[in-house]
Order: structure tokens, then C-alpha cells, then sequence
């Protein structure tokens, strides 16, 4: 199940987020979109749900 995790440091006010569960070119976009409400992080950092390939099969003949 996706999840986006935000850990703010009470001291500093910092924000680590961290995505979860999502792969890909998905996992680009929704950090994207949390760049445009968050402003540009000091770090970004791929994690290895962002290198999962994903895969699409095709199906060929009659649909039943």
C-alpha cells in the first residue's frame, strides 16, 4: 500500500519525507508534487521502490 511518511525534527524544523510503495516514473511524479507544495529538499535521495522496473503485459486475442 502506498504511503508518504513526513518526519519534521521538533528542534530544527526540518522535514525528511519519505515515499513509500509507489515505483517508478509514479514515485518521480508524486515527489514532484510534493516539491511544488514543500519547496526544493536539501537531499534527494532515490530510494530502491524508485529502480523497481515495472512491467506491463500484453494481452493478445478475443476478450472473453
Amino acid at each position: 500500500m502506498p504511503e508518504i511518511e513526513f518526519t519534521i525534527d521538533t528542534e530544527t524544523g526540518n522535514c525528511e519525507t519519505k515515499i513509500n510503495g509507489i515505483q517508478g516514473p509514479a514515485c518521480e511524479e508524486t515527489a514532484r508534487k510534493l516539491r511544488q507544495v514543500l519547496g526544493t529538499p536539501s537531499i534527494d535521495r532515490k530510494t530502491s521502490d524508485y529502480h523497481v522496473k515495472t512491467t506491463t503485459r500484453r494481452r493478445v486475442g478475443a476478450n472473453e
